[in-house]
C-alpha cells in the first residue's frame, strides 16, 4: 500500500499499472490515473490496520489530499500475492474520519494538526 501511495505522490503511472491486478485493468487507466495524478495533492498516508493471510491481504488506510479543507480517501484495500508482487484487486470506500485538532498531523510534521494542515 505504501508503494502504490508513494507512486500516486511520484505520478508513476507504470508503477500503479503493474501493481494493478490484470483482472482489473480498464483500457482508460492509464489516462483516468494520469488525470487523477495531475488534480491530486497528496499530503499523508495514514494505515489503520493490516491484515495478512497465505497470499493475500487486506490493507484499510486513509491518504490525505488537498481538497480545501482536506480531504480523505479512506479505503479497505485487497490485495493478492502473484508471481512474486503483492496486486491491488480492489477496495472498498469508507467514511471519512474526524480529525482531533489535537492529534499529531498526518503530513509527518511532528506538529498537532490545529497548527499544521487544521488551520
Amino acid at each position: 500500500m505504501r508503494s502504490r501511495y508513494s507512486a500516486f505522490v511520484k505520478h508513476d503511472i507504470d508503477y500503479l499499472l503493474n501493481t494493478l491486478h490484470p483482472d482489473k485493468r480498464q483500457t482508460d487507466d492509464r489516462q483516468t490515473l494520469q488525470e487523477t495524478c495531475q488534480r491530486t495533492e497528496w499530503l499523508g498516508l495514514k494505515i489503520i490496520d493490516f491484515k495478512a493471510h497465505q497470499n493475500t491481504a487486506e490493507v484499510e488506510f486513509i491518504a490525505f489530499y488537498d481538497d480545501k479543507p482536506i480531504g480523505q480517501l479512506h479505503e479497505r484495500s485487497q490485495f493478492v500475492f502473484e508471481n512474486d508482487r503483492w496486486l491491488y484487486v480492489d477496495g472498498d470506500l469508507l467514511p471519512a474520519e474526524k480529525i482531533s485538532r489535537n492529534a499529531v498531523c498526518f503530513c509527518g510534521s511532528g506538529d498537532k494538526f490545529k497548527r499544521c494542515h487544521g488551520r
